[in-house]
């Protein structure tokens, strides 16, 4: 995400991003499909293709919380998506939300105000980017992919991953062209010298979704595995701090306080998640 912020910030429109991470997924997913030679029977696509729509909404909100926030701010909020994931899970198999979960939500809120508290001085020098709309952004970034981890699993985890997932993926890759009016071309890009980090932003968040997805079907510890994803927040503002030079982020100018926040904040919500998932 920091090599697509950097894009974007170069002039790169966040639905740019989008196009190309969710087509490069599309066309894996494809190959995957085609090698296997087996996919769910029509009859089951119309669920897949609601789960790729609503995957697409995720990504977009995703790339447009870090258009108008620094990485250091949208990483860490994102790390609320296991709790939405817990808490949607109990509503929809109609159960009590458990009291570890509500309060590790107290907890992961706290975080999130730490991650865009921001002293007057910072703001009235312009250091960074408003964070308001980013936390926005980011939250609903992480609901909307909520919805599609529960969806997959009700509707997915039945069929197997490797036949159900091809039919998803291509269905987002499908409707991610309804983006291409808003789609910087090829030459735009290289023009704005951003082709190089909006391809390599967009091939490792399609290594990370393959990641996960291959993590998930072929080990089922998701407990574990989600407690490992949920530390990118921490490593997120560690990253996104030591390298805001070379990939030209808003951390660079924001002062130490800020970045210590944002890494305090990190840290709680990252405790949150762990404590709901133990």
């Amino acid at each position: 995400m920091m090599f697509a912020s950097k894009a974007i910030n170069r002039g790169a429109t966040p639905w740019t991003g989008t196009f190309y991470a969710n087509l490069l997924l599309g066309v894996i997913w494809c190959c995957i499909g085609a090698v296997h030679g087996d996919i769910i029977p029509v009859r089951q696509w119309p669920g897949a293709i609601v789960i790729g729509v609503v995957f697409v909404l995720g990504q977009l909100l995703t790339y447009f919380a870090y258009r108008f926030g620094d990485v250091s701010v949208a990483t860490p909020i994102f790390g609320v998506k296991i709790l939405f994931v817990a808490v949607l899970s109990s509503i929809v198999n109609q159960v009590p939300v458990p009291a570890v979960i509500w309060a590790a939500a107290v907890v992961a809120s706290c975080g999130v105000a730490l991650v865009q508290w921001r002293p007057r001085s910072a703001s009235a020098h312009g250091n960074g980017k408003p964070v308001g709309r980013a936390v926005v952004l980011a939250l609903s970034a992480a609901m909307t992919l909520s919805v599609f981890d529960i969806l997959l699993q009700r509707w997915g985890k039945p069929s197997g991953t490797v036949r159900f997932l091809p039919v998803v993926f291509t269905a987002a890759a499908l409707s991610s062209c309804v983006m291409l009016p808003w789609t910087n071309r090829f030459s735009t890009l290289v023009h704005i010298q951003a082709l190089r980090p909006m391809l390599i932003g967009s091939f490792l968040m399609c290594a990370q979704a393959m990641g996960m997805c291959i993590a998930l079907s072929g080990f089922g510890e998701a407990t574990e595995i989600n407690i490992v994803y949920s530390l990118r927040g921490v490593w997120g503002v560690g990253l996104a701090w030591a390298l805001a030079h070379f990939f030209e982020g808003g951390e660079q100018y924001a002062p130490r306080i800020v970045i210590i926040c944002r890494a305090a904040g990190a840290a709680l919500v990252t405790a949150a998640v762990v404590t709901a998932l133990l």
